[in-house]
């Protein structure tokens, strides 16, 4: 395996240990709040969803691409791709359930596994690409 292909790899290996990750804070302080009755599962999974952004951005600049691109450059970028995201799951699963009456958890796998793709290129060749 080249060099090239091997960091890919072991990109893209960490980045999906990121996400699970991200989605481990998410649920944790989700659930957090909702045991303590402290916000509607409504804010708290807003809440969480926005510390599971924070610890993926931070894990990923550092463990997965390993970057020094400025915070000031690569946080709006991120949250650019995370609304792109958000933006292309909804258009995913609307195509998927709506139009093609896959089961909603289907379209819904299938909606994430694309968008984890789209996450991580857009990550890599822009949010933290090195100059």
């Amino acid at each position: 395996m080249t060099s090239a292909r091997a960091q890919l790899l072991t990109q893209a290996i960490r980045f999906a240990m990121v996400g699970g990750l991200a989605t481990l804070a998410h649920f944790v302080v989700m659930a957090a709040m909702i045991s303590a009755a402290i916000a509607s599962p409504l804010a708290a999974t807003f809440t969480g969803s926005l510390v599971g952004s924070v610890v993926a951005y931070l894990a990923n600049r550092r463990h997965t691409f390993e970057s020094d691109v400025p915070h000031s450059q690569a946080l709006p970028r991120h949250y650019a791709v995370v609304a792109a995201s958000i933006a292309l799951n909804a258009a995913l699963f609307r195509v998927a359930h709506g139009s093609f009456d896959a089961p909603v958890w289907f379209a819904q796998g299938l909606a994430t596994g694309l968008c984890m793709v789209f996450n991580f290129v857009a990550s890599r060749l822009w949010v933290f690409k090195q100059r």
